[in-house]
């Protein structure tokens, strides 16, 4: 397997022949030969052996610590090389102890060849060039049987090792691939976990950022009471705040068949705001499917809800959410909330957005009420001051009364005073002047504009208590002809027949201040007199 797929986390078992394992076995056995080397060296040169035997064992063993020490040297030229110094090895002691000390070295060459490179190598090549050595150089002097018994004992061992080196190999093989293609699945979903948290952890960052603007939006809007000012804000709050192309409210008219544009956030949508822009409810457009109902769209310009956005305002739309603005199971409009991308909307965004419509649509109505409630509050306010108007008016036609205080005491009129002396301030009721107040100081003192103040308020103060005598007047006289009318029931309740209680009716409707004559008629004719069911009777006030 190539190294492509191993991980820092999981490395790879099976690596590239010259690396991994056969690389770690390399550097062993040079370590472990160059040790025993040593030994075998300082054996070799106290034997009886010629000095070019010597010279050759000492630049073999110096070889042999070179391929130990020396890391720039490539794995295939220190395992042949290394195989190299073992065939040689054996084939020293060939030539001077014979062949049962050298088939020990070249049995080590065979095993070594397959574990440093193949057994099919080891088969073919080592074993091979092994048994040509011994042919050529190992033939005995003494009989053919005493040379082929070794050999053929070398042969087999050396093929049977072979043959169960290859078959170990081969588990090995299969167990490193098994364990590899373990490993690969780990690390697979290892990868795709890390990559599932860091998507599910974005998409948690993108929700908190989308609550976190949905609750700004909310504290806002909060604070708005009118309700053209509370459409302006929320349209481009979200448009600024999610990074929306184009966010627009629809609100139903009076009648409940369109929803008119009110507000948009994008140079196009407040051009459509102006043009007057509406939707039929129920039949136009995705405004008008989600107006008629109650439930949130999405349409996008690809996938199974493709539409075609062919708008001239909003050119650049490529994806729209419609979401109804709902209280108490009414809908008061549609929040439309368009973008340049694709598919910009899920169904987290829809979860969120319609939270945001929830509260939005609950603002609308909060600013309706106070500004129906406004209205009525003007409505009775003008409906007081016109009342109040009438009542003062009746009043003052019944006669003006002044009072002026001086030294003398209080008279019952206006004395008039000097201009330079006087200020004056207007008794004022619900913008109507009733009368005013003039003072006049002693001497050349100048009014300060303290004074006037202390003066303005004390005729506010006196406007408001008249007004409250006006009232308890008219309260008064009201409880009296509550009492009047009752006492009349309780007589006319006691009479037994007509003509009493038409007599009763008359004596006592006329015995009321300035009434001159009462007539009391039950039935049809223009004489009184001449009808049976009448009461007539004259007072002279």
């Amino acid at each position: 397997m190539s190294d492509s797929s191993a991980s820092p986390h999981f490395p790879e078992i099976a690596q590239d022949p010259s690396t991994g394992w056969r690389e770690r076995l390399l550097q062993a056995a040079l370590r472990g030969s160059s040790a025993l080397g040593l030994l075998a060296i300082i054996l070799y040169f106290v034997s009886p052996v010629s000095t070019a035997a010597k010279v050759i064992a000492a630049l073999m063993y110096a070889v042999l610590l070179l391929l130990t020490w020396s890391s720039r040297i490539h794995y295939p030229i220190r395992a042949g090389v290394y195989l190299l110094l073992l065939f040689f090895a054996g084939l020293a002691l060939l030539f001077d102890y014979g062949m049962v000390e050298a088939s020990i070295l070249f049995l080590g060459f065979v095993i070594m060849t397959g574990l440093l490179l193949s057994p099919r190598n080891a088969m073919y090549y080592a074993l091979g060039i092994t048994m040509f050595s011994l042919l050529l150089f190992g033939t005995p002097g003494a009989s053919f049987l005493a040379w082929a018994r070794p050999v053929g004992m070398f042969l087999i061992v050396s093929v049977f090792t072979v043959v169960g080196l290859r078959q170990a190999l081969d588990e090995f093989a299969d167990t490193q691939e098994t364990a590899q293609v373990t490993l690969d699945t780990l690390w697979a979903e290892r990868t795709t976990l890390e990559q599932r948290i860091e998507e599910r952890t974005a998409g948690l960052a993108q929700k908190t950022e989308q609550l976190r603007a949905a609750s700004y939006i909310a504290r806002k809007t909060a604070e708005v009471q009118d309700l053209a000012t509370l459409l302006d804000t929320v349209t481009r709050l979200v448009s600024d705040q999610f990074g929306f192309y184009h966010t627009g409210i629809f609100l139903i008219n009076e009648t409940g068949d369109r929803a008119v544009l009110q507000a948009a956030s994008s140079d196009g949508g407040r051009q459509m705001v102006e043009r007057g822009h509406a939707l039929f409810v129920g039949t136009q457009g995705i405004v008008g499917y989600v107006a008629g109902q109650k439930k949130p769209r999405i349409a996008l310009d690809v996938g199974a809800d493709a539409v075609f956005f062919n708008n001239p305002y909003l050119p650049m739309t490529r994806s729209e959410l419609a979401l109804p603005l709902v209280v108490r199971n009414k809908v008061l409009g549609v929040l439309d909330i368009q973008s340049d991308k694709p598919q910009a909307f899920s169904s987290e965004d829809i979860d969120i957005l319609q939270t945001l419509a929830d509260q939005l649509a609950v603002a609308i109505e909060n600013a309706r009420l106070i500004d129906e409630t406004q209205a009525a509050m003007t409505q009775l306010k003008a409906f007081s001051r016109l009342r109040a108007r009438e009542a003062w008016n009746r009043k003052l036609g019944e006669g003006s009364r002044a009072f002026t205080y001086t030294p003398l005491g209080i008279r019952a009129e206006r004395v008039p005073q000097d201009g330079a002396r006087t200020i004056s301030a207007p008794i004022l009721l619900r913008g109507q002047k009733i009368g005013d107040i003039s003072i006049a100081r002693k001497g050349e003192a100048t009014w300060t504009q303290l004074d006037r103040n202390l003066v303005e308020e004390v005729a506010s103060q006196v406007g408001l208590a008249i007004d409250n005598i006006r009232l308890l007047e008219e309260a008064t006289q009201g409880a009296t002809q509550e009492q009047m009318v009752g006492r009349l029931a309780n007589r006319f309740s006691q009479s037994l027949d007509l003509d009493t209680l038409l007599q009763t009716a008359a004596r006592e409707l006329g015995q009321l201040p300035d009434v001159a004559e009462v007539s009391v008629l039950i039935g049809q004719g223009s004489e009184p007199d001449s009808h049976p069911g009448q009461a007539r009777r004259r007072r002279t006030s």
